[in-house]
């Protein structure tokens, strides 16, 4: 089940209200440059979970996402400049909380950030060199 909200479209990706991000990852955006506001600019959020913790940063304008994932304050995998973003929606069913990022071509499956009840990261990729 998506969260239902009326959303919007910057820079063609179609994503929650921003208070629905806010409820998912419990932060308001950071953002990159002091003089940027929600939507402009990279914005960042994040989220901790016991010793896991989440780094999503999104240019909604260009459509871009980044992923930093920490384990224990040490990072231990980081995902940067997913481009072509298609959608955001922000899932909520029994006790799962999360983010699918879709692209814009149907050979890529949606990644899927989990951050309730532990934060988690899925995605199916291809092989290097399949694509």
């Amino acid at each position: 089940m998506s969260i239902e909200s009326s959303g919007y479209s910057v820079g063609g990706v179609e994503m929650p209200e921003l208070a629905d991000l806010i409820w998912l990852f419990e932060d308001e955006p950071t953002p990159q440059h002091e003089d940027l506001a929600w939507p402009v600019g990279l914005q960042s959020f994040r989220l901790r979970r016991g010793s896991r913790e989440v780094l999503f940063s999104l240019d909604p304008t260009s459509g871009e996402a980044y992923l930093t994932f920490f384990e224990a304050g040490e990072e231990t995998v980081s995902i940067g400049r997913l481009r072509r973003l298609e959608t955001l929606t922000v899932e909520k069913r029994n006790d799962y909380e999360g983010l699918v990022l879709r692209f814009d071509h149907e050979r890529f499956d949606p990644l899927q950030l989990q951050t309730r009840p532990v934060i988690r990261l899925t995605w199916n990729v291809m092989a290097l060199g399949v694509w």
